[in-house]
């Protein structure tokens, strides 16, 4: 078996592993609709791949060797997480199924403004997320073929990996969607908010504490 396959098999492994980004995938679909997601798997494999970028051209083992700018990124992310915890509680209920005219007469996101909104988080949310630097520097060297130029090696593995995360996001977009057809009205909307919350404020809250932990 070859070195790529076998990067292909071990990256697949880890993408299908349920994650922070499949479980914000599923929460916007909830609320917006798989579309709309398709933004957000854009932005979180663009941020995989430049975290991919800094760990195999060295910048990542600084970040590995400094445990005081690992822990800053990481409470960083938590509070914006605990920020669209508290946007998404706060967030008004809405009919799903609401047309775009609709939509835009009443004051509420378009397309555009929703999936401008969504690819931010995708790249924040993965550059708030050291993990995938640990990922690069410890995983991805082991398939890199000395006798092949590493550059062309390095582009390929991060454009593969980067592709199968945006596909892995979208499959489970499209399918946390079937189960927001029954959570129609006004009612079922607050509680999809208001649960998503929930998941906000839980991951928000435990990626604070460890981050915290290590600074004692």
């Amino acid at each position: 078996m070859s070195l790529f396959s076998l990067f292909l098999i071990t990256s697949l492994a880890n993408i299908l592993s349920p994650g922070m980004g499949v479980i914000f995938a599923i929460v916007l679909s909830l609320q917006q609709g798989w579309h709309k997601t398709v933004f957000f798997s854009l932005g979180q494999a663009i941020g995989i791949s430049i975290l991919f970028t800094a760990a195999m051209s060295g910048m990542g083992v600084v970040l590995a060797n400094s445990p005081t700018l690992f822990n800053v990124i990481k409470i960083a992310g938590a509070f914006f997480i605990l920020y669209l915890g508290w946007r998404s509680w706060h967030k008004p209920a809405m009919h799903f199924g609401t047309s775009p005219d609709k939509e835009k007469s009443e004051g509420r996101h378009t397309v555009p403004e929703d999936g401008l909104a969504n690819f931010t988080k995708g790249i924040v949310i993965s550059l708030c997320n050291p993990q995938p630097i640990i990922f690069g520097i410890s995983v991805l060297p082991q398939f890199v073929d000395p006798q092949q130029p590493y550059v062309a090696q390095a582009v390929l593995m991060i454009s593969v990996y980067a592709v199968m995360v945006f596909i892995n996001l979208v499959v489970y977009a499209i399918l946390a969607e079937r189960a927001r057809r029954f959570f129609t009205g006004p009612r079922g909307s607050q509680i999809i908010n208001r649960a998503t919350a929930c998941v906000f404020f839980a991951i928000g809250f435990l990626v604070l504490g460890f981050a915290l932990v290590g600074f004692f």
